[in-house]
C-alpha cells in the first residue's frame, strides 16, 4: 500500500538517482538476481528494495517513493540517546559544507533530509533515529563479555580485526578491548578457499610469530583477533583477509547451545513461511536464519544471537534463557501478553516470557500504530485501544493528554503474515475511517475498521486480527501435550486417562496445522463447522478416529472432553 505525500521530506522533485547510488542499485540487482522483474522500487533514502507488499510513501510530484522508517514522521527536533548534550534538527536540504557528509551511526551518505546538530556537527540518518544500534551488547559474537557504545569520536585499533576505527566504539572495560561496530558480529566459524578445516574466531592468538595464511603478512596477536585453524597449528588468517569476498563464500557455520548436536549454517535465502523458528515459533520469510543441515532444526539470526541473560521491567531478578529441549514439556503461558508458547522462553522466580515480549523495551516506539513514544508501566491496569480489552500490563503514551493503551498481545503482532490460499501478505493496519462496511474474509461477519485489522493490499480483502493469528499466534504446531498444558486447569473430567496409543499410558492434545490443500478442512466434533484458523485441536484419543476441535476460547475442546466418558479399553462413549 502506498501512502502519497508532498511533505518536507520530498523538497527536491526529480527521478535522478547519483552516480553513487546507481551502482549501489545494480549490486542489488545482481546479488539477487532480479533482472527479471518486470518493475522494481528502490527506497530514495536507504536504497534498499521496496517488495510488493511493504508499505511505502510516495510523492505525488515525481517517482520517489521511500520506506515508512526511512521518512521523519513530522518536522520537530528530536533527543537521541546517542547525542544527549543538545537536541537533532531535521534538515532538509542535504548536508552542509561543512560536514563530512555521512551518518555518525552507520557512516553511510547522508541524502535530502537528516536530524543533525550544528554545533557538534553531528548528523543521523532518519532510519537510524528510528532504529539505533544498541548501546549495550550482552552476548556479541567477537567476545565473551557484556560490550557498550562509547558515543565519541576517538581514534582507536579494533581488537577484532586489527585495523584503526575513528568513533563509536564498542568497548569492553574489564578487558580494556574496543571494536568496530561492524566487526563485533564477525562469524565465529566459517570456511575459507586457503584451507580444508573450518577455521574459528578468537580474540586473541596468545604469544608467536604468526603470519596470515592469505596475505602472507605478520599477524599482530597482541592487538587483534583472527581466524584460526583447530586442527592445524600455525593456519591462521588476518579477521579482514578470512572475510574477503574472494575467500569466504558467505556461508557461516556456528554451534549453538539449544542445538549441539549439529553444526548450524547461515541461510540468506526467501522461504515460504512453511518452517517456523525453533525460539520465536514464527515463520521464516526472507529474514537471515540458521539451519541444521541433518535435522529440521532452524532459527532466525536473530533468535540465535538472544543472551542468555537479560533484564525485563516484569521482575526485579535477571532472567534466563530456557530452549525448551523437551518439546513434550515445553508449553507455557507468557506472564505479560498471557499467550500460549512452546518456543525458548525467559524465565525468573516463576515468571516466564516468550520471545516477543522479552524483547519489548520499557520505551516503545511504533509510529504507525501510534504517534507518541509509549512506555511499559506495571502499577495500574488498561484498556488497548487495538482490541479494546482491559489487560494487567500495557504500554501507555507518554503524552499527558493522550490516554492510549497498548497490551502487549498486540504490540507484539507481526506487522506482515501470509494466510493459506493467499499469494500476498497480509500488512497489519492500525485502524481507519471508513464510510462503507468491512467484512472478514474468514468469519464472513462485519469489521470494524477502527480496530486493528489485517488485509491484502492486492486484492483488498480485510481479516480480523483473531482470524488470521489464531489463539495459538506464539505456538508451532506437530508436537502432543497433555490437556491441562493446552487447555489449562479445567473441569475435573480432564484427569489421565490410560491410553493404548500413546507412549506414556495418557492421551494427549496436539495443536494441528490447518493448511490441507489436498483435503478438506477437518470439521468440529462439537459444533461442525470448518474452522479455517491457522491452528486446530486434535485430540488423540483411545480407540478411535482422529477428533479435530475448534479453539480453546470457543469452548468447542472442553465441550467434548466433557460430553465424553471412557469406558475401558474398548473405547469411547460420546453423549452426543
Amino acid at each position: 500500500m502506498e501512502r502519497i505525500d508532498t511533505h518536507f521530506w520530498s523538497p527536491v522533485h526529480n527521478n535522478m538517482y547519483s552516480q553513487n547510488d546507481m551502482s549501489r542499485i545494480f549490486d542489488i540487482i545482481r546479488e539477487r538476481k532480479l533482472y527479471n522483474c518486470p518493475s522494481l522500487r528502490f527506497c530514495y533514502d536507504c536504497l534498499e528494495l521496496i517488495e510488493d507488499n511493504d508499505l511505502r510513501c510516495g510523492c505525488r510530484l515525481c517517482n520517489k517513493q521511500w520506506h515508512p522508517g526511512c521518512i521523519p514522521s513530522s518536522p520537530d527536533d528530536i533527543n537521541s540517546p546517542f547525542h544527549t548534550c543538545h537536541p537533532l534538527k531535521l534538515l532538509i536540504d542535504g548536508p552542509p559544507d561543512y560536514s563530512n557528509k555521512k551518518c555518525d551511526a552507520c557512516q553511510e551518505e547522508l541524502k535530502n533530509y537528516f536530524y543533525h546538530c550544528s554545533i557538534c556537527d553531528f548528523s543521523m540518518h532518519v532510519r537510524c533515529s528510528n532504529n539505533p544500534p544498541p548501546l549495550i551488547l550482552e552476548t556479541p559474537e567477537c567476545h565473551e563479555h557484556t560490550l557498550t557504545c562509547m558515543v565519541r569520536n576517538d581514534t582507536f585499533t579494533c581488537n577484532a580485526c586489527g585495523t584503526r576505527g575513528e568513533r563509536w566504539p564498542y568497548v569492553c572495560v574489564p578487558c580494556g578491548l574496543m571494536f568496530h561496530r561492524e566487526c563485533i558480529n564477525l562469524p565465529h566459524v566459517i570456511n575459507i578457499n586457503r584451507h580444508d578445516h573450518r577455521v574459528s574466531h578468537t580474540s586473541s592468538l596468545g604469544f608467536g610469530n604468526w603470519k596470515c595464511m592469505i596475505c602472507q603478512k605478520k599477524v599482530n596477536w597482541r592487538r587483534s583477533g583472527a581466524y584460526s585453524c583447530s586442527t592445524c597449528p600455525g593456519s591462521v588468517a588476518h579477521s579482514k583477509c578470512a572475510t574477503r569476498g574472494d575467500v569466504w563464500d558467505g556461508g557461516t557455520t556456528i554451534c549453538h547451545f539449544s542445538h549441539e548436536e549439529h553444526y548450524l549454517i547461515k541461510i540468506d535465502a526467501q522461504r515460504d513461511g512453511r518452517m517456523r523458528c525453533e525460539a520465536c515459533v514464527h515463520p521464516i520469510f526472507s529474514e537471515k536464519h540458521y539451519m541444521c543441515m541433518e535435522c529440521d532444526f532452524i532459527i532466525h539470526e536473530t533468535c540465535a544471537n538472544l543472551p542468555l541473560r537479560k533484564r525485563h521491567w516484569l521482575s526485579a531478578k535477571p532472567f534466563s534463557l530456557n530452549v525448551n529441549k523437551d518439546k513434550s514439556k515445553s508449553f507455557f503461558r507468557c506472564d505479560a501478553c498471557k499467550t500460549r508458547s512452546n518456543g525458548f522462553r525467559y524465565e525468573s522466580e516463576g515468571v516466564s516470557l516468550d520471545m516477543r515480549c522479552a524483547l519489548v523495551i520499557s520505551l516503545y516506539c511504533d509510529y504507525e500504530c501510534h504517534p507518541h513514544t509509549l512506555f511499559l508501566t506495571t502499577t495500574d491496569k488498561g484498556t488497548c485501544g487495538a482490541c479494546e480489552l482491559p489487560e494487567k500490563y500495557v504500554l501507555r503514551c507518554t503524552e499527558s493528554e493522550c490516554d492510549f493503551s497498548l497490551c502487549l498481545a498486540c504490540a507484539t503482532l507481526p506487522k506482515k503474515i501470509k494466510r493459506k490460499a493467499y499469494e500476498h501478505f497480509l500488512v497489519l493496519r492500525h485502524g481507519e475511517k471508513a464510510s462503507g462496511k468491512y467484512w472478514c474474509e474468514v468469519c464472513e461477519t462485519v469489521l470494524d475498521p477502527q480496530k486493528w485489522f489485517y488485509t491484502c493490499d492486492v486484492s483488498g480483502v480485510t481479516f480480523h486480527v483473531q482470524c488470521v493469528v489464531g489463539e495459538f499466534p506464539n505456538a508451532k504446531p506437530g508436537v502432543t501435550y497433555h490437556y491441562q498444558s493446552v487447555l489449562g486447569e479445567g473441569p475435573p473430567h480432564m484427569y489421565p486417562r490410560v491410553s493404548a496409543t500413546s507412549n506414556d499410558g495418557e492421551e494427549k492434545i496436539e495443536l494441528f496445522p490447518n493448511d490441507c490443500i489436498t483435503r478438506p478442512v477437518p470439521k468440529c466434533a462439537i459444533c461442525g463447522s470448518r474452522c479455517l484458523r491457522p491452528l486446530i485441536i486434535k485430540l488423540c484419543l483411545v480407540d478411535t478416529d482422529e477428533v479435530y476441535c475448534c479453539d480453546v476460547k470457543v469452548k468447542c475442546s472442553h465441550q467434548f472432553l466433557w460430553n465424553t466418558k471412557y469406558t475401558g479399553r474398548a473405547g469411547l462413549k460420546t453423549m452426543f
